[in-house]
């Protein structure tokens, strides 16, 4: 593989020089003085002591403040991490539903999600064995997003080659006390959302303090395409109370329904013609469709006693699924529950300062379905699977932080995992299956912190994932997947000319040696298998992922403001005997996103900024990105636009404008991944959005 990159000592050099080159710089910050109210809550940390845990990550880890992404529309998943370094997301149709992935996750899927935890406030919303739903979270509701790429979430007995994302919504002390916002524009979008909050004391002031957040949306679309209407409400509660100094407890509450239509692939031909068609030629009648209704309830429970504290959580869902597809009726009841333990204790070790915690995360879930064939007329035919899916995982994990020095600390850490995964068909007994996994995961990680605002850091670490019932219901990738990652990276702030300027910076270089990856493959002798089962999901014995994530930030002459992210990935398999060292499908080399924009006034915004803003925003993809395993065909490259713009009305209300692919691009925002399309994909295309604008308005209160 002559174009990949390896991690040697030079790049530990660059980085390290990169670390002390900000330190220099920001040698010349002007002192700044911060006043506020501390945190009260042990529950929950609020937007600047997340930002502060997040620097104690030996590795790529950033935070997405919320209130700089509602400077523009904020519905998909895309809206909301788009410019989260190291986040590959890709809109499907402008739905909620997106294709998400870190480091190559998940790689072979481009609907619904796996190899990723995805939390709202530190609870996991996927299903026991791994599978999960982005209909279930609302961005929107969200104060900040947490994001650890990779080993770096470890701290929730994460083993992923992804890592995890965490929504963490506002409690009443982060929150004004009523927030009504309004979102309209292209395709027939129409979104509403209304937020309160607040903190109840009684006369006995100390103890027994309520504080709460809740808030609820509606969001309605025609879509860009044909068939692609959406209608979904959410609502999400953060009720937390505080019984004393040492004892607090937390409660979340979600509720979710969502109602998709799907549009389908469409040809090449019909992207570059006419995008805004669905898929006609197996469904006339556009059946396809996806219907999710869930519900979760969680509590977190902390008990805090000097330097040992514990913190107890237990969770349920509660998700059904209607899902007319082409090849059937799908309809699924899954129930999830599970929890965590941890203790930690912040006793100092050999007169340094330490952090020894432990844990067990338990779940498990159950989902009943069955699958009715296509009657005459598109009606639900003859039941063809009916199955129940049990999965249960017993994770135990060990993480020690060790100061070497005032500058310097060790991160340690082991996990232990069980998992099980059986299937039981009624119709199909012979696909049934009873299989455990288990596997140790070390991980061994350094932070130096070069200044007080600039850090280095390196860390060595396993994956380990269990398949989803998605893949192992073929029999064919019995596996699980596993690996060896590397990463190195730098990140900080510095400000030049005087404090003038301010740069923010986060840079990582990773690679991971995969063992067993879940990947669609040709299943016979022959390099391209466009026929009907000739394809299938197996475990592909070495794969190599690796590639640079980076992100910049800036605020320049104090009134200009730059944000973008690239992102270098270079998935490939490894002396594979069908694909040699082909790329791996699904991903373009380079992707980059960015903003610039001008800031006015004396009223003050996100980050103590200007609050009137305008200016314009970017998406380029400069090379094609193969769609098979062959890489026989490609999606070709793109770029696109935009222009955003808003500010303050007056003390209460606020607006943006947003406005995207001012050009009309015709592309592709994601396509289907083959094993080898022989030149020839056919429907695999996923046009994106065409010119839209979008218009909003917010009070706070």
């Amino acid at each position: 593989m002559k174009s990949s990159f390896k991690l040697t000592k030079l790049s530990f050099a660059v980085l390290i020089v990169m670390g002390y080159v900000s330190a220099a710089a920001e040698e010349r910050l002007p002192e700044v003085v911060v006043t506020g109210k501390a945190d009260p809550i042990s529950t929950q940390l609020d937007i600047s002591r997340a930002a502060q845990a997040i620097k104690e990550i030996p590795g790529g880890a950033s935070l997405v403040d919320m209130d700089v992404v509602k400077q523009g529309r904020v519905s998909t998943w895309v809206d909301s991490l788009g410019l989260a370094p190291g986040v590959f997301v890709q809109e499907r149709f402008g739905s909620e539903e997106a294709r998400i992935s870190i480091r190559g996750s998940a790689l072979s899927r481009t609907y619904h999600g796996f190899g990723l935890k995805v939390m709202q406030d530190g609870i996991p919303i996927n299903y026991a064995d791994g599978f999960f739903d982005m209909q279930e979270i609302d961005p929107a509701a969200a104060r900040y997003v947490e994001v650890l790429r990779g080993a770096n979430a470890s701290g929730y007995a994460n083993s992923t080659l992804g890592g995890a994302i965490n929504f963490v919504s506002p409690t009443g002390y982060d929150s004004p006390r009523m927030i009504g916002r309004a979102e309209a524009g292209s395709f027939g979008y129409a979104r509403l959302q209304a937020i309160t909050g607040g903190v109840i004391k009684p006369h006995n002031d100390g103890e027994n303090i309520w504080d709460y957040n809740l808030s609820a949306n509606t969001m309605q679309q025609n879509g860009y395409r044909d068939h692609s209407a959406q209608d979904s409400q959410k609502a999400v509660a953060n009720i937390g109370v505080k019984v004393s100094s040492s004892l607090e407890s937390r409660f979340f509450m979600a509720a979710v329904r969502s109602r998709s239509q799907l549009p389908g692939y469409v040809t090449k031909a019909q992207l570059d013609s006419d995008p805004t068609v669905a898929n006609n030629s197996l469904w006339p009648d556009r059946f396809q469709r996806r219907d999710v209704d869930a519900q979760r309830l969680a509590n977190k429970t902390v008990y805090t006693n000097g330097d040992y504290q514990v913190e107890v959580a237990t969770y349920v869902m509660q998700h059904d699924l209607w899902h007319p597809i082409t090849y059937g009726f799908i309809e699924q009841n899954t129930t999830t529950y599970g929890g965590h333990i941890k203790v930690s204790d912040k006793s100092k070790l050999f007169g340094a300062n330490n952090i020894l915690t432990v844990g067990y995360l338990p779940d498990f879930g159950t989902t009943d379905g069955r699958t009715r064939s296509v009657g005459a007329g598109f009606v639900p035919g003859a039941v063809s699977t009916q199955y129940s899916q049990k999965s249960d995982n017993h994770r135990f994990l060990i993480e020690d932080k060790f100061s070497l020095s005032d500058a310097t600390t060790l991160i340690g850490s082991l996990q232990y995992h069980q998992s099980n995964r059986k299937k039981d068909d009624s119709v199909t007994p012979a696909s049934n299956y009873d299989v455990q996994y288990t596997q140790w995961i070390p991980r061994l990680g350094v932070i130096h912190n070069v200044s007080p605002s600039a850090q280095v850091f390196a860390n060595v670490s396993n994956n380990f994932e269990p398949p989803i019932f998605d893949v192992t219901s073929t029999m064919l990738a019995t596996k699980a997947q596993t690996g060896v990652s590397y990463e190195v990276g730098t990140r900080g702030e510095a400000a030049i000319n005087n404090g003038r300027d301010q740069l923010s910076y986060d840079l990582t270089l990773y690679r991971a040696n995969l063992r067993n990856e879940f990947q669609t493959v040709c299943i016979n002798s022959s390099t391209t298998c466009t026929a009907w089962g000739t394809s299938a999901t197996v475990n592909v014995p070495k794969t190599v992922h690796q590639g640079i994530e980076l992100g910049l930030s800036g605020f320049f002459d104090r009134q200009w403001e730059a944000r973008g992210v690239f992102l270098y990935s270079d998935f490939r398999f490894d002396n594979n005997t069908l694909y040699g060292n082909n790329r791996m499908p699904g991903f373009p080399p380079i992707m980059l996103r960015g903003e610039t924009l001008y800031r006015w006034g004396a009223d003050k915004g996100a980050r103590g900024m200007p609050a009137s803003y305008a200016g314009p925003t970017f998406e380029w993809v400069p090379t094609s990105a193969p769609m098979d395993n062959t890489n026989s065909v490609s999606n070709d490259s793109y770029a696109l636009l935009g222009f955003k713009a808003g500010g303050p009305v007056d003390q209460t209300w606020s607006w943006f404008l947003d406005a995207r692919n001012l050009a009309d691009k015709k592309y592709a925002a994601t396509t289907n991944i083959g094993a080898g399309f022989g030149g020839n994909p056919g429907a695999a295309y996923y046009p994106g959005n065409g010119r839209s604008a979008y218009i909003g308005l917010e009070g706070k209160w």
